[in-house]
């Protein structure tokens, strides 16, 4: 038997993922539900538009979120 080292993840790594994993099912949960009952109270314009800005918004949350992490790690490997 080969004894191999399992290699360990990055501190921090599985709540990203799980936090990047409900913000992309809030977001798509968001638009449907958006559609099927508000999509009438708005202009069409509209409508695209509070669904692209929830979009952006989640994407500035992911991106600030695994940035950090990003910034994080490499300080940490690079030393």
């Amino acid at each position: 038997m080969s004894s191999k080292k399992k290699k360990e993840l990055p501190p921090g790594l599985g709540p990203r993922v799980a936090v990047s994993i409900v913000i992309v099912f809030a977001w798509l949960i968001y638009a449907i539900i958006h559609v099927v009952f508000f999509w009438e109270n708005f202009d069409t314009i509209q409508n695209v538009a509070l669904i692209v800005i929830v979009f952006l918004i989640g994407i500035a949350i992911l991106g600030a979120m695994w940035a950090a992490w990003g910034i994080g790690i490499a300080r940490k490997y690079t030393k």
